[in-house]
């Protein structure tokens, strides 16, 4: 009984926790009305250095290839901004809790680990998988507009014969990728199969051989345009950005100053609608997270016998894994995010509740 008891605060004390976060995400919305007023202030300060420098003789073009260039720079290293701590602002919310340190030592220890990753991994692989797809669901609609204007200064160079016709299709067939696959990412549920084959596969077994083929070819098939695309948009923009390079007269280090202000200008954007877009999957992430907590985990444990309490600490530690931050810049804006907080295995208690129960899924449950 006192286990149970101990549980029951501990989950108590996580759903005050929660509903703690959920206070950070209401005060979300002035703060992103506050975001809103600074995000015009970059692009006036690039068109005002674009006029001055168009007025001392640099060809508008050169501006049109440097925002291409710009574009590539900022979808290969933006990822960077968000291993920033939060600066001048109240609302972080830490990954580790005040014993760190220990955590972290005991979390090294990998000959401690070794067991519980391999009885878990499919485990941990999902909640690494959520997190990403949770994550990259809000920088859809910054690129998307980003990308957009990349189109359009691709097809303003091609036309004034800047770029020929190859390097138009190649920075297009990129950029299509690129949306393609934050389109899927989209359209894919976390906790859900559906991103490398689709959905829409009957249950029941088909009776024929030529029907079992016919599947087979269709999810196959799926399968490798999704494998095809996730290392399109990963791995190829930078061979993109290297063949455009080569072939554009100009080189970046030409205008410092310009390629800074283009930077800042994609990534403003970016910015601002990553964080109106992850308040908002966010704040349906957190409601979830409490009524899970507060109507579902907690009435079974306290109807629990001793027998089903493991299974029940399993559902607690891995929920608890899915750590809630928030990140900002002198409270403004703002970026609310999931993280794995896998420091909580460097606990000996969870490790054995994990080792006592282990994977419940295999990988095909999560394709």
């Amino acid at each position: 009984m006192a286990t149970k008891d101990a549980l029951i605060i501990r989950i108590s004390g996580q759903i005050k926790e929660e509903q703690e976060y959920g206070k950070a995400l209401e005060e979300g919305e002035q703060r992103l009305a506050r975001t809103k007023y600074w995000v015009p202030l970059p692009i006036l300060l690039l068109l005002i250095w674009s006029i001055i420098c168009i007025l001392h003789d640099i060809s508008p073009y050169d501006i049109l290839m440097l925002w291409i260039v710009a574009s590539f720079f900022i979808y290969m290293f933006y990822f960077f901004l968000m291993m920033i701590p939060s600066l001048g602002s109240g609302t972080s919310t830490p990954l580790t809790g005040t014993a760190a340190h220990m955590q972290i030592r005991e979390f090294l220890r990998l000959a401690n680990l070794l067991k519980t990753f391999r009885k878990n991994k499919v485990t941990f692989i999902e909640i690494f998988w959520n997190a990403f797809l949770i994550n990259a669901k809000p920088l859809a609609k910054g690129f998307a507009i980003i990308y957009s204007i990349d189109v359009l200064c691709a097809v303003i160079l091609y036309t004034e014969e800047i770029i020929d016709r190859h390097l138009l299709l190649v920075v297009i067939l990129q950029i299509a990728i690129i949306l393609a696959f934050y389109a899927k990412i989209i359209r894919t549920r976390p906790d859900e199969q559906g991103f490398f084959v689709p959905r829409n596969i009957p249950a029941e077994a088909p009776e024929t051989e030529t029907a079992k083929f016919k599947i087979w070819l269709y999810l196959s098939t799926a399968a490798m345009i999704t494998g095809l695309l996730l290392v399109g948009a990963m791995l190829f923009p930078g061979l993109t950005l290297n063949q455009y390079l080569e072939f554009i007269s100009i080189l970046p280090t030409e205008y410092p100053i310009i390629l800074l202000l283009t930077l800042l200008t994609q990534a403003v954007i970016i910015r601002y609608y990553q964080g109106v877009e992850s308040r908002r999957l966010m704040t349906a992430l957190n409601t979830r997270h409490i009524a899970a907590l507060k109507d579902d985990l907690l009435p079974r444990i306290r109807a629990a016998e001793p027998e089903q309490m493991n299974e029940l600490r399993r559902e607690f530690l891995i929920l608890r894994m899915n750590k809630l931050v928030v990140q900002e810049f002198f409270r403004r804006f703002p970026v609310y995010a999931i993280l794995p907080n896998f420091l909580l295995i460097a606990d000996p208690t969870a490790r054995e509740v994990l080792d006592s129960t282990g994977d419940e899924k295999t990988i095909r449950d999560l394709l």
